[in-house]
């Protein structure tokens, strides 16, 4: 339920909106009241990611650049057993948590006791919004210890755990045919999954669960891959438009102040964030710094902002009235005026509708 200061404020806002020129619904106020209730209620919730990939492939760079917090840390080390390693965090008062997998694609002395782990990761993990499976786009195969890595997962948690998932490539810039790599690899991982994706009755499901995961590109020490386009947000973009329903809301509230200071940081106004790493940069000149990659900006394209919008009303239905002069309007005021976490939440949807 809204608290009295919330319901004072959307109903001075949906006052001035009704007073102004622009067309605005008769019942944005219970859009407005309903949208604020949920995002209340999500503050005590969390996301969970599930990483599978090798040791060393840029699993904790890449999930560390996305949230802008060095969450799961990253070390040059091979792995010596199968594990399950779980790194628990806080941002902007949403809880999250990140769960690796060491071993589990590695070639380890431990990795024929596929039911010893299988009953390992069963016990520790209890839920999964996204799976992650990273690989390097310059490796030209799948990996005889990915495929099995694949097959434990999918016995795991059913085949079902592939519906919430995602392809990251890692080393985008290291690919001598970027595209033409892109396209084999997410054909040959996909294959591999569809393998593990079907049943006795219906063949055909395994490959249609598996064709319909999404492939990023991404490179850590770059904002763009060899075509010239910005990652990140394409990661964010498949990230929360895959994930499930339960992990979509805690996330975009986790990450809505970035969202909402790319949009409204003008220019010679210093950002008053810092890149997880940063740290390590600051006595280098400007004109490093310049050239640095900075995981705070966020840059929607229009399709990416499209593609969210529509995950955000499936999430949330009532957003559908919501329509484009409502997200260009009150977007900015209005999470400005409620404050805290769900006010730059409230901004950074409404951005989406504008």
């Amino acid at each position: 339920m809204l608290n009295e200061t919330a319901k004072k404020l959307v109903d001075e806002i949906t006052k001035n909106l009704a007073a102004s020129k622009e067309s605005i619904s008769s019942s944005f106020g219970e859009l407005l009241s309903l949208l604020i209730d949920k995002l209340q209620l999500s503050q005590d919730k969390k996301f969970v990611f599930v990483l599978l990939g090798k040791t060393g492939v840029g699993k904790s760079s890449t999930v560390n650049s996305l949230l802008n917090q060095e969450i799961a840390p990253v070390g040059k080390y091979d792995a010596t057993t199968m594990e399950v390693q779980e790194y628990e965090h806080e941002i902007n008062g949403v809880k999250c948590s990140i769960i690796d997998t060491p071993g589990l694609c590695d070639d380890i002395p431990e990795k024929g006791n596929n039911q010893k782990y299988i009953e390992l990761i069963q016990n520790q993990v209890k839920q999964i919004d996204l799976l992650w499976f990273v690989t390097r786009l310059d490796d030209s195969r799948v990996g005889e210890d990915e495929k099995k890595g694949i097959q434990i997962i999918s016995e795991a948690f059913t085949p079902k755990v592939w519906e919430h998932s995602i392809i990251i490539f890692t080393r985008a810039n290291k690919a001598d045919d970027y595209l033409e790599e892109l396209r084999e690899r997410t054909k040959r991982i996909r294959d591999e999954i569809a393998k593990h994706t079907g049943n006795e009755i219906a063949k055909h499901t395994g490959n249609e669960i598996a064709n319909k995961i999404p492939s990023v590109a991404v490179d850590n020490k770059s904002q763009t891959t060899p075509d010239g386009k910005r990652w990140l947000e394409e990661l964010y973009t498949q990230v929360f438009i895959t994930m499930s329903e339960r992990g979509a809301i805690p996330f975009l509230m986790a990450t809505a102040p970035r969202i909402n200071k790319t949009q409204s940081n003008k220019p010679n106004r210093d950002p008053n964030w810092t890149f997880y790493n940063q740290s390590k940069f600051t006595n280098q000149d400007k004109e490093d710094k310049d050239n640095e990659f900075n995981a705070n900006d966020f840059i929607f394209n229009g399709i990416q902002k499209e593609l969210i919008k529509k995950k955000l009303i499936e999430v949330i239905p009532a957003l559908a009235a919501a329509g484009a002069s409502a997200g260009a309007v009150v977007g900015g005021p209005i999470g400005a005026a409620i404050g805290g976490i769900v006010g730059a939440a409230v901004g950074s949807i409404f951005y989406f509708f504008s």
